[in-house]
């Protein structure tokens, strides 16, 4: 007894050195709680993944656009010159186109007073035995010539606008009241032709019958 317990003090000695000199308990790693990847597994925290230096990997490069240069900006209006004589002749066809559609207004409300003596003169022109005819305006030609007087009148409105817009944008303005006075000229007959028109005789009279 006296061996056994001789023999086996040495060794709890050696049993405790051994455990105090092991290595303390390492803590379980945390439970992963994401779902279970279909594929493969999770990368690990904080990689990152980098393309191959591979020329066949490497992203295709588009050529430049040839650059393309812009259309020539059209010319201000400051280059353009300043036709000092268009300006006078514009201004001074618009004031005579004033008097023109006075003068156009006056002779449409006055066309039945001269339609008579008109017809006289366009039969003996045309050879038909036209005599001067009792003319008595019907009810419609009181509009007619309404219309007419203030389309004259609206007509050198637009002419007067147009003409002043050619010239601040430094244009040829000045066939611009000639055309606005040869449409007051067309529209002058126009009316008139309406007129005599509406009224059945003055035709039969103009015509012969």
């Amino acid at each position: 007894m006296s061996q056994q317990h001789a023999g086996g003090t040495p060794d709890q000695p050696a049993a405790l050195s051994a455990r105090e000199g092991a290595s303390p308990a390492v803590p379980p790693a945390p439970r992963d709680e994401r779902p279970r990847p279909q594929y493969g597994e999770y990368a690990p925290e904080g990689w990152t993944w980098e393309p191959p230096q591979d020329d066949r990997y490497a992203p295709a490069t588009t050529p430049e656009r040839a650059s393309v240069a812009p259309p020539a900006a059209a010319a201000s209006v400051t280059d353009r010159p300043d036709r000092a004589a268009d300006r006078i002749i514009t201004v001074l066809l618009l004031v005579i186109g004033i008097f023109g559609a006075w003068t156009a207004v006056g002779t449409i409300q006055a066309i039945p007073d001269q339609l008579p003596q008109a017809i006289r003169q366009a039969g003996e022109l045309l050879g038909t035995p036209a005599a001067a005819v009792d003319y008595t305006p019907g009810p419609e030609v009181p509009g007619i010539l309404l219309a007419g007087s203030i389309a004259q009148v609206v007509l050198w409105l637009l002419t007067a606008w147009w003409s002043v817009a050619r010239l601040r944008a430094r244009k040829l303005a000045f066939w611009v009241p000639l055309v606005g006075g040869f449409v007051s000229f067309v529209l002058l007959y126009a009316v008139m032709f309406v007129v005599i028109a509406m009224d059945p005789e003055l035709v039969s009279s103009l015509s012969g019958g």
